[in-house]
């Protein structure tokens, strides 16, 4: 199975070939019929649905962007490669000293764009069609409107104010002017909104659906929404329905959350899906696996004579020793989300390897940084180096809980029963203290770690200042020329 990639920017109306993204729900042979009779059929609607998921899965969007903005930029890795001048465009914003031609900033306003023209063009399609079943139209158009709200949330939270794209565009409004931020905000809840009244929940999903967007993911989406906007009531009370539907728990052991075992389990809420096909050697979004595993696995690896040897990685997403120092003693989640030096990775298992950080202070570090442990995996997992069958973990239960926490720390509420849920799965005792925000930030931090959410913690609650460079005009990064040149009205950010 290949995907057909579809590129476009804001000003181009969405084609009709769509492709298939990922996992079992979304392995859909792409059409090949015109426009006007696209939409015939029940199925047809579900091919065109994947399509609108596959942005998620980009190699050129989640598969890079998320860690180098959500970790990269923050206190919690440096960027790693080769050196400076490997991605250097990741390095510019660790710097915080990018610009409008920035390559990561491009993309990042391209590929959303692709997904919401691509909402737009299904739900126009089969909104009222008597080709397409009443409980088909209405379950698609609720996940389309679900990645809707996703799409505009991951421009909004990098960009600000932006374009608000609600429908399929006439060329008339291919310059349509950004919106203020709260109303790109209230467009989300609305869509939100409309998927949580329509879509099953995770327990209600036949087997070759786990992955679709639910009813709990929606919910879960929308209480993100209010954090970020500190609506800490509206969060805290929908926080609490998503957690008494007892829909999502921990799983027992922290460390296979990130494993092939915790893929979709107990604890997820949303995941960007993959899946590796063997002898499938093509390149980034030419096959249906990511590029993150490798991006961030070891260069150097230990052989049993204690002698370096090339590992399987580039050595990317380093996390910091301030990180590191962050954790308490006794705290489970060290291991399974740093490795250093001399150390092994699965370790009693036929993938067992001794981690090499030697290169690393050939790259320009000489502060102590070590590896990533959350998306490398073992190698009888690994295929082709850009075709790893990891998942993206968009939401977990863990995260919902400890945005509970922030919101009942703001109202004065029961902040510690849900923070102390996630210290239990991590081995540590209650929390004792009496500043409440003082513990739930640590203990984002730490729980979260490596899973692109640090940044995003600091500015919105900030704290921005904890990172070398940052200033508040560097709240929303610079839009790109190419954009700004396409559409006069658009207003460039202070940067």
């Amino acid at each position: 199975m290949k995907k057909i990639n579809i590129y476009m920017s804001l000003a181009l109306t969405l084609t009709v070939l769509f492709s298939s993204c990922s996992k079992e729900f979304l392995n859909t042979p792409p059409p090949n019929i015109s426009d006007d009779s696209f939409y015939t059929s029940d199925d047809v609607a579900r091919g065109a649905l994947a399509g609108v998921y596959d942005p998620l899965a980009r190699y050129d969007y989640s598969q890079q962007h998320e860690w180098m903005l959500g970790d990269v930029v923050s206190d919690d890795a440096e960027k790693g490669g080769e050196g400076p001048n490997d991605a250097a465009y990741a390095q510019e914003l660790k710097e915080f000293r990018a610009n409008s031609e920035n390559k990561l900033l491009g993309d990042r306003w391209v590929q959303p764009y692709i997904g919401i023209n691509r909402a737009n063009k299904l739900i126009q399609g089969i909104d009222g069609n008597d080709n397409i079943s009443e409980d088909v139209q209405i379950r698609i158009i609720g996940e389309s409107k679900f990645l809707r709200a996703y799409y505009h949330f991951q421009l909004t939270k990098v960009f600000g104010r932006i374009p608000i794209v609600n429908k399929v565009l006439q060329p008339s409004e291919f310059t349509k002017p950004q919106n203020e931020i709260s109303e790109v905000y209230a467009q989300i809840e609305l869509d939100l909104l409309d998927a949580i009244s329509v879509l099953p929940y995770k327990r209600d999903l036949a087997a070759e659906d786990i992955g679709r967007a639910t009813k709990g993911a929606a919910q879960s989406m929308l209480v993100k929404m209010y954090i970020f906007q500190d609506k800490w009531q509206e969060a805290a009370n929908l926080s609490d329905i998503v957690i008494g539907e007892g829909n999502y728990s921990l799983e027992p052991n922290y460390a296979d959350v990130f494993r092939t075992v915790g893929e979709n389990g107990v604890e997820s809420i949303f995941e960007i899906q993959y899946m590796s096909i063997a002898g499938d050697s093509e390149w980034g979004d030419a096959n249906e696996g990511n590029v993150t595993a490798i991006y961030q696995g070891t260069r150097e690896l230990y052989n049993d004579k204690g002698e370096i040897v090339s590992g399987w990685g580039w050595g990317f997403n380093l996390p910091t020793q301030n990180l590191y120092d962050e954790y308490e003693t006794g705290d489970l989640r060290l291991k399974a989300t740093i490795i250093g030096d001399g150390e092994k990775a699965f370790e009693g298992t036929d993938d067992e390897e001794i981690i090499a950080t030697q290169h690393i202070n050939n790259t320009g570090y000489d502060d102590t940084v070590y590896h990533s442990l959350k998306y490398y995996i073992p190698a009888s997992e690994r295929n082709d180096m850009s075709d790893a069958p990891n998942n993206w973990r968009v939401i977990r239960y863990a995260d919902l809980l400890l945005w509970n926490a922030e919101a009942k720390a703001h109202l004065g509420g029961d902040w510690k029963t849900p923070l102390n849920e996630v210290r239990a799965r991590a081995g540590l005792s209650a929390v004792t203290g009496s500043d409440a925000l003082k513990a739930v930030y640590h203990e984002r931090r730490v729980e979260l770690a490596m899973e692109a959410h640090r940044y995003w913690d600091l500015v919105r609650t900030g704290r921005g200042d904890l990172m070398k460079g940052y200033s508040e005009n560097k709240r929303y990064l610079p839009i790109p020329q190419k954009e700004l040149a396409l559409n006069p009205n658009l207003v460039q950010n202070p940067y």
